[in-house]
């Protein structure tokens, strides 16, 4: 018998989170979305490969998420540019690709770049070009909230690190005060 077993790369601890965060928030989530750079996009003569850290999806919203535990040391311009090429590659790939361009219809679609750390000068021009910039730390409280005040907890979780951080919550091993 022949049986085929999906194989997913490992996330990076703020993709972890990011997953979970939009998992208890309502959305259907799919990571590590891999694509082909095509050179008419990046004008290369090479084309390489990148992913889409995840796509999360409601009936009315797409939401292309990319994540980075830190946005490096080069100049903020620098990395705001990098950043907005890249959201454009990867909506560009959403809408070329037979799979995922039937998910776009009717949708609104959000660019959302998730940071543990940031250069604080890119925000702004991430902002003005469409792209939500969402913090770690913030998510991390959001969702901590969220199981604490049952809005999303619902008997047995499937989730390991979800179990864990119930499991923390309610014996006091977190302080509520952070959330």
């Amino acid at each position: 018998m022949f049986m085929s077993k999906i194989i997913y790369m490992a996330l990076s601890y703020v993709e972890e989170l990011a997953l979970r965060y939009f998992e208890k928030s309502g959305y259907l989530v799919f990571p590590n979305i891999r694509f082909q750079l095509k050179r008419e996009w990046t004008g290369k003569k090479v084309s390489g490969w990148t992913d889409i850290d995840m796509i999360a999806l409601k009936p009315d919203e797409l939401v292309i998420v990319q994540c980075k535990s830190f946005l490096g040391t080069e100049k903020g311009e620098y990395i705001a540019n990098k950043i907005i090429k890249w959201f454009k590659y990867a909506e560009l790939f959403l809408r070329e690709d037979n799979k995922w361009k039937v998910w776009l219809d009717k949708r609104k679609i959000r660019r959302c770049l998730i940071v543990d750390y940031t250069v604080k000068k890119v925000e702004p021009i991430l902002n003005s070009s469409g792209i939500e910039v969402l913090y770690y730390n913030r998510m991390l409280t959001e969702l901590l909230r969220m199981l604490k005040e049952g809005e999303v907890r619902k008997g047995k979780e499937d989730d390991v690190i979800i179990r864990l951080l119930c499991a923390m919550i309610d014996k006091g091993m977190l302080n509520p005060k952070i959330f």
